[in-house]
């Protein structure tokens, strides 16, 4: 299709387009513009949405060691055992209390693999007076939340065969340029909750290379020993933060994102994002989920 103009618009347009050609050439040439994505907000919200399938149960399981007791290594092939042979239903997360110090007091020269979080997780499931020991789901089994290492394997069977009320999605994106990941949490009930629920963020740590005690090792230490799942640090608080104060519907969801900053000790490409969620009134945990943190 071809377009007319008058000879009186085309001479204006001319005298226009030769202004314009002017100022251009008079003028310095203009940078490029420049297009950045723009970054997500960060969220702390609480709303209603659909209700979604119910998610597989999921088992959290509890490696209370320390680095000067001689039988802890072999808890730690136990654990790792039952983590690979579940099908990724069990994390794992070694708790290195402070307490009994005999067995966890730090070697002069090497890693602190002790932290107040362990200490703090440990203790609330009962008295530490032996090493290793365990816990499942912070539930009791056979009267007891710390358990010897041959109860393990059973109290993972039993918490697996449970279904759990909340469904969680964990997201991290490593942020290269700044350092830090950028954690995104999901909590949905899938079912109404009538008990108060909270979840906990802890950041683990795997193949820390410190001195540890074991008997199978010639002298009865190993000091480059390869220490998996340690408990680094939480996020707030050990208590953990509210995902409901009250009775919620079925589709409730909370949702937190937030920014998490490794230590300088940390290996950020080792470290895992582990989210549990546990009943305010019981203590037991009822849905975990791992994620790696870069």
């Amino acid at each position: 299709m071809r377009l007319n103009f008058s000879n009186g618009l085309v001479f204006s347009l001319g005298l226009l387009f030769a202004g314009m050609m002017g100022l251009v050439a008079c003028s310095e040439e203009l940078p490029p513009v420049i297009m950045t994505a723009e970054e997500k907000p960060l969220l702390d919200t609480f709303y209603v949405g659909s209700v979604p399938s119910v998610a597989v149960k999921k088992v959290l399981l509890f490696d209370v060691t320390g680095v000067r007791c001689n039988n802890c290594p072999k808890a730690a092939v136990l654990a790792k055992s039952l983590e690979s042979s579940n099908s990724g239903r069990v994390a794992v997360v070694a708790l290195y209390p402070k307490t009994p110090m005999s067995l966890t007091f730090p070697w002069a020269g090497f890693d602190t693999m002790s932290t107040t979080e362990s200490d703090q997780i440990a203790t609330a499931m009962g008295g530490i007076t032996s090493l290793p020991l365990g816990a499942v789901d912070q539930v009791a089994y056979n009267g007891s939340k710390l358990l010897n290492t041959s109860d393990w394997g059973a109290a993972v069977t039993a918490q697996l065969a449970k279904t759990s009320p909340i469904n969680i999605t964990l997201k991290s994106t490593w942020k290269s340029a700044d350092g830090k990941a950028r954690v995104e949490i999901k909590a949905v009930a899938n079912t109404a909750l009538t008990a108060n629920y909270k979840w906990v963020v802890a950041i683990t740590e795997s193949k820390v290379k410190s001195k540890q005690s074991d008997q199978d090792a010639p002298g009865g230490v190993v000091d480059d020993y390869d220490h998996e799942h340690a408990l680094r640090g939480v996020v707030g608080s050990t208590l953990g933060s509210d995902i409901n104060t009250a009775a919620v519907s079925a589709g409730y969801v909370r949702e937190k994102h937030f920014y998490v900053v490794p230590k300088t000790k940390w290996n950020a490409a080792n470290c895992d994002v582990v989210v549990w969620v546990y009943n305010v009134d019981t203590k037991e945990v009822v849905q975990v989920e791992k994620v790696a943190l870069k």
